[in-house]
């Protein structure tokens, strides 16, 4: 026994890595090398779920949205939902990179607790169902799912998708890499930068609190761009998100299932494809980066919408398309891929204009 203790050897090398990896990632010292605050989106969901469910018990109480979106749908502004909505109030559950797969995780937990709000509104952006992106969009998968749920839907993911999930979510050092000029450029000035990160830190996290889940107010304001920089920044978005484009049928899965749910609750509800810049929009159409099932090369947008029309017309849910309704004319644009927050307000518009069409609430 005595002379097999060095295969033991890895074993310790394994939990003193993990624990000098949780050390690490110690609110007070991964502030010292961390650049991004989008996980804090993540963080807030449980806390705004059970906001919900305990909004959800009150007997004198507004009709209540939820929107289960990505970065497309963070900018809602609530005094703005207050004052030509007074009748209702929104639970935003969405997140930077929230796909079908991540809204599947909440939705269930909705089932789990019987929690049924008077309308849900679930994100369906074509980007998320490619397969083959030269940048893979997995933000939800790595921040915001537990490891049981993938683990019962092993079989919908790829073999590197697992091992980047699984990596990084034992190592998160793995994931925000450590850098030592971050750290000293942070230690510089009395520790300057530092502590303007960290109160940055904390009050993204009061206010996705303050306004359940949105990024709104003055604090997260963002500018519209000229049409050249839009043109620009399509092009990219097209090469990094759309080409090549292999249809991801797991992901319609994902979708599909997010649907029966929605049904059983028997909440009204709808999915969406949010306005994108034209021109991106232009290149969904016309780019023939993919195939269909005679190989013959077609655009992401011809695979895409005739199955979202399908799901649309198995469960007898509206699938709204943004960008070919003539009724929403706002075109101002941060990017090619998000809305300028100056368009919020139509975009409101849009989505309680259906609701008082469709279900009559």
């Amino acid at each position: 026994m005595l002379k097999n203790r060095f295969l033991l050897i890895p074993f310790f090398i394994f939990f003193i890595a993990l624990g000098i990896d949780r050390i690490l990632m110690l609110e007070t010292i991964q502030t010292y090398f961390t650049k991004t605050v989008s996980e804090i989106n993540f963080f807030h969901k449980p806390y705004l779920f059970n906001e919900l469910k305990t909004y959800l018990a009150q007997k004198d109480r507004k009709k209540v949205l939820v929107i289960m979106g990505n970065s497309r749908g963070l900018l809602f502004d609530n005094k703005y939902i207050e004052t030509k909505y007074p009748d209702w109030i929104l639970f935003n559950f969405s997140v930077p990179g929230g796909g079908p797969d991540y809204f599947l995780f909440w939705l269930e937990k909705f089932q789990r607790d019987n929690v049924k709000p008077d309308f849900i509104l679930v994100d369906s952006s074509l980007e998320f169902y490619n397969l083959t992106p030269i940048i893979k969009l997995d933000e939800s998968l790595v921040n915001g799912l537990e490891v049981n749920f993938v683990l019962r839907y092993i079989n919908r993911y790829s073999k590197s998708e697992i091992s980047n999930f699984f990596s990084k979510k034992l190592f998160k050092t793995y994931q925000y890499r450590p850098k030592l000029s971050v750290i000293l450029q942070r230690s510089k000035n009395n520790f300057a930068i530092l502590n303007s990160y960290r109160e940055w830190r904390k009050q993204v996290f009061e206010k996705l609190i303050a306004e359940r889940g949105s990024a709104s107010s003055e604090f997260y304001k963002n500018k519209t761009q000229t049409d050249e920089i839009i043109s620009k920044y399509a092009v990219g978005d097209t090469n990094s998100y759309l080409t090549p484009f292999v249809f991801n049928e797991d992901i319609l899965k994902f979708q599909r299932d997010n649907l029966i749910i929605l049904k059983e609750l028997g909440v009204p509800s709808a999915f969406i494809m949010v306005r994108v810049a034209t021109p991106f929009f232009n290149f969904y159409k016309t780019k023939l980066t993919a195939k269909d099932s005679n190989g013959i090369s077609v655009s992401p947008y011809s695979l895409y919408l005739p199955k979202m029309e399908q799901l649309s017309n198995e469960f007898q849910i509206p699938f709204l398309n943004m960008n070919d309704d003539p009724s929403y004319t706002c075109n101002a644009f941060t990017d090619a891929s998000h809305m300028a927050s100056e368009c919020f307000p139509d975009y409101t518009d849009f989505i309680f204009n259906h609701i008082y069409k469709e279900s009559k609430l």
